[in-house]
């Protein structure tokens, strides 16, 4: 590079002082740089620099590519003369301090591998900057834009001088096909990019609560945990365990053995019931005290894994670990300094409530909830989680208040959740979708005053949980249809049905596709498990049931187009919309669910269902991820969608006009659209192996 084009780049001079310069060179023979300074035009200071950076970039210019390459992943992986080959396709290019390497919503004409120097990549919303991250030595950019619409999603600005090796778009599409390990590579790398982006983007300000923790979905545990954390062995005192956490303020601290190995927490309460409960004395040791029982998280999980899992276990303690060590206790007052607030006062309220009508006002604050975790940058995923967990929550707490009216069940029972209360996929407003099963009577037992008991139970819950904001299903999926109730028995038989009318006549299959996301929630899980345990038998010998049960969903079109351009409705109230529940959650969802079942897998949420599915090799493994993505962009777009709706005072509905997206989330649409037809090609791969009986 001349060394008056790297002055211009920097800002150091004027186009029209590099042109009087040129002429003056023209008669003169002097160096440009030498010229410029003598007619005032660059300072000393500046000349230099620019004299240095030629060199430096003449010494770059001339270094080994391959060289470079060969410590880069994954070119890392070729041989020599692949590397030697992809090296002729590349140029050295140099970005000055500030200088723009892509911008957003442009035409992608390049691949940037990084030398040196440092780069922002940042997107715009609402005409501020979303930094997603930073670029050095090693790192790439452009590929997202070359292998999907041709468009950034993203800018990238140097900030520093930054050296990078350059590809065209024609060389890159060469290299990608002649080498498939690398295109799958930069797949891979696009949708670990993508999730990045999707947490800042997708999760952009909908909600009105003040004080929020900027992208709290990055937190990890290990970073909440107090940095005061105590280990005690068995063979300490209780005096001297009071004093150490009354004087470190703490409430709870881990126990270890000699090795080091977790034995359980000790805390303030304990330690309170040892004196004075059982009346042990100041110098006892702690053994007796310790509490055993308690749950362990990983410290790279997040922070709303935390919070689920608190909810979930009912605790208020929880053991970081990383990599087998003890990182120490997170509390639920750790949660509290964050945003957890909100979440576990609303637990505390739901487990207080008397009545209904108090039931009916939390319910309210689950839309609040809600609303704070998508701010927080909660994932789609987690917040769902969470906000099922508060709905059983308070599932729970309506069938407590209808036992207390109805006196004790005269044989266990469980409370079944279906669709997606049953796979913890609940957004705002679902109706119900809800079933009973009950221990079939003993011999000898009034098997109809039991039926009696849990009709009227029924009854009472239903109408309970529609007083609290439940609606009823406009299907009338609930346990008070007596297609949804029933003893074990009855059960086995109407399931035994359900799937041999699939197979042979193809009908009735609302129930069985609704059924198949059963867990309980509240009751007897052994009473449910064996119930799965007959359906998954069932299945086996109705190998054929699985494919009738398929076949209308694989046909299910995907709305896009030959080049990938969305096909919206043309007419009617929806017109220009995309509806991503009817062509997108629903065929994702039901060929995830038939293929758990055809591998005999007993998970229920979706996403569990798709990583059982990866490590028995049903799905692809590199492909689970990007159905994944497609699962969480879908389920995002839909809160967002159902916000907007409710805050626009508008009736909820899944029909998206993609013309109001922001590019990026256009294309996050059109993979998660893409992957739909993938795991319906897959479904269909799987599947059509399987013999009729």
């Amino acid at each position: 590079m001349k060394v008056c084009d790297i002055l211009k780049k920097q800002g150091c001079v004027e186009e029209e002082h590099i042109e009087k310069a040129l002429k003056i060179q023209a008669g003169s023979g002097k160096p440009i740089g030498e010229i410029l300074l003598e007619i005032g035009a660059v300072e000393d200071a500046d000349l230099k620099g620019a004299l240095d950076l030629q060199s430096d970039l003449e010494s770059e210019r001339f270094s080994d590519k391959a060289v470079f390459l060969e410590n880069i992943e994954p070119f890392s992986g070729l041989d020599g003369a692949g590397r030697g080959e992809i090296c002729e396709t590349m140029e050295w290019k140099q970005f000055a301090a500030g200088e723009t390497i892509q911008k957003e919503g442009t035409s992608g004409e390049c691949f940037y591998i990084l030398k040196n120097g440092l780069a922002r990549i940042f997107m715009e919303k609402d005409g501020e900057e979303k930094v997603i991250g930073f670029l050095g030595e090693g790192d790439f950019c452009g590929a997202t834009a070359l292998l999907s619409d041709g468009i950034h999603p993203s800018t990238v600005v140097a900030i520093e001088q930054t050296l990078c090796l350059a590809q065209d778009k024609n060389a890159f599409a060469a290299m990608t096909q002649m080498h498939p390990r690398l295109a799958a590579y930069f797949n891979e790398l696009i949708i670990r990019q993508s999730k990045k982006i999707f947490t800042r983007l997708l999760a952009a300000g909908t909600g009105t609560i003040a004080q929020v923790e900027p992208f709290l979905y990055t937190r990890r545990v290990k970073d909440l945990i107090s940095p005061v954390q105590f280990f005690f062995s068995p063979g300490d005192s209780m005096e001297e365990a009071a004093r150490k956490l009354i004087g470190g303020g703490i409430r709870t601290a881990v126990v270890v053995d000699g090795n080091g190995g977790l034995l359980g927490t000790l805390g303030l309460k304990e330690l309170v019931e040892a004196s004075l409960i059982r009346h042990e004395s100041p110098g006892q040791t702690i053994g007796a005290a310790i509490k055993r029982d308690c749950s362990i998280i990983e410290g790279d999980k997040y922070f709303f894994d935390a919070l689920h899992e608190m909810m979930k276990r009912g605790r208020e303690t929880l053991i970081v670990m990383s990599a087998g060590r003890i990182e120490g206790v997170l509390t639920s007052l750790d949660l509290l300094k964050f945003r957890g607030r909100e979440v576990l006062s609303l637990i505390r309220n739901i487990e207080d409530a008397k009545t209904f009508d108090e039931l009916n006002l939390l319910r309210q604050d689950v839309e609040n909830v809600l609303r704070v975790l998508i701010v927080d940058g909660a994932v789609a995923s987690h917040a769902c989680k969470i906000v099922s967990e508060l709905n059983d929550r308070m599932v729970k707490k309506v069938i407590r208040l209808s036992e207390g009216a109805m006196g004790e069940s005269p044989v266990p029972f469980a409370w079944l959740g279906l669709g997606s209360e049953g796979r913890k996929e609940q957004t705002l407003l679902t109706d119900q979708d809800n079933a009973i099963l009950f221990e079939t009577p003993a011999g000898g037992n009034d098997g109809s005053a039991t039926q009696e008991y849990f009709k009227a139970l029924s009854e009472m819950i239903v109408n309970g949980l529609n007083l609290c904001g439940f609606p009823l299903c406009k299907g009338n999926i609930m346990a008070t249809n007596p297609r949804y109730f029933g003893d074990l028995a009855s059960w086995k038989g109407k399931t035994r049905g359900w799937i041999q009318v699939s197979a042979e006549k193809g009908e009735d299959l609302v129930d069985i596709y609704t059924f198949l996301d059963f867990r309980a929630v509240h009751g007897s899980e052994p009473l449910v498990e064996t119930l799965r345990s007959h359906v998954i038998g069932e299945f086996r010998s109705n190998t054929a049931a699985l494919r009738m049960l398929a076949q209308p969903i694989v046909d299910i079109p995907v709305p896009l187009g030959f080049f990938k351009n969305f096909l919206v409705e043309k007419n009617g109230k929806y017109k220009n919309t995309v509806n991503i529940k009817t062509h997108g959650l629903l065929p994702l969802t039901t060929c995830v669910k038939l293929l758990a079942f055809h591998a005999e897998i007993a998970e229920v949420n979706t996403l569990e269902r798709i990583r059982k599915l990866a490590e028995k090799g049903v799905i692809p493994a590199d492909r689970s991820e990007f159905i994944e993505q497609a699962f969480e962009t879908f389920l995002a777009i839909k809160i967002h969608n159902n916000l907007n709706n409710l805050d626009q005072g508008r009736d909820f509905s899944n029909s998206i006009n993609p013309a109001n997206l922001h590019t990026r989330q256009k294309q996050l649409l059109k993979d998660s659209f893409l992957a739909v037809s993938e795991i319906q090609k897959i479904t269909k791969d799987v599947l059509k192996t399987v013999s009729i009986a």
